[in-house]
C-alpha cells in the first residue's frame, strides 16, 4: 500500500519527461507554423538551424535523455540516490547541450532583431528559456558535484587514508614471554 501512495504524487522525473516533451512539440509546431513562413525575412541558415536543432533535440530526448530519466523513476526503490541523481543528471544534460541551448540563442536573436511574431513563438520562447534555466542549473550543479568529487579524491587523499592522531589508539607494548597459551 505504501508503494501505491509514495507513487500517487508526481515525481520530478515525470514532471521533467512533460515538460521536455511539451516544449520540443511547441517548437517544431512553431517552425511549421511560423517560422518557416519568416523565411524571406530570417534567412536560410537561421530557419534551417531553427528546424535542426529542434529534430536534433527531439530524437537525442526521445532515445536518449527520456529513458535516462524515466529510468531513474521507475526503478527508484532499487537504485542507489547517487545512480539515480547520475542518470537524471546526465539526461538533462544531454538536452541541455543538444536542444536548449542552440535553441536559447536562435529564439533570442528571432526576438531581438524580428520581435515578437505571433503567440505560437512567444510561447515557444517562453518555455525554451524555462529549458534552458533548468537545464543550465543542472548542468552547472552536476559539473560542480564532479569537480568537487574529483578535487577531493586528488588533493585530499592523505587525509582520508590516515585519521587525525587524537582518534588513534594508544600504541600497546606486548611482551613475549615465551609461554603459548
Amino acid at each position: 500500500m505504501r508503494r501505491v501512495v509514495s507513487r500517487a504524487a508526481p515525481r520530478l522525473q515525470l514532471v521533467l519527461l512533460f515538460f521536455f516533451a511539451i516544449t520540443y512539440c511547441v517548437n517544431i509546431l512553431n517552425w511549421i507554423f511560423k517560422v518557416y513562413f519568416v523565411k524571406t525575412d530570417v534567412g536560410d541558415a537561421v530557419i534551417s538551424a531553427y528546424l535542426a536543432f529542434s529534430i536534433i533535440g527531439f530524437v537525442a530526448f526521445l532515445f536518449v535523455a527520456s529513458p535516462l530519466i524515466y529510468w531513474s523513476y521507475i526503478f527508484a526503490d532499487e537504485m542507489a540516490p547517487k545512480t539515480r541523481r547520475n542518470a537524471v543528471s546526465i539526461g538533462i544534460i544531454i538536452c541541455f547541450f543538444l536542444h536548449d541551448l542552440p535553441m536559447e540563442w536562435i529564439e533570442v536573436y528571432l526576438l531581438w532583431y524580428y520581435g515578437w511574431r505571433s503567440v505560437i513563438s512567444g510561447i515557444s520562447f517562453f518555455l525554451v528559456t524555462l529549458c534552458f534555466a533548468v537545464s543550465f542549473f543542472n548542468s552547472w550543479i552536476a559539473y560542480t558535484w564532479f569537480i568537487s568529487k574529483k578535487l577531493q579524491l586528488q588533493f585530499s587523499s592523505s587525509s582520508m587514508v590516515m585519521p587525525p592522531s587524537e582518534f588513534m589508539p594508544s600504541s600497546v607494548n606486548y611482551q613475549y614471554t615465551g609461554v603459548d597459551r
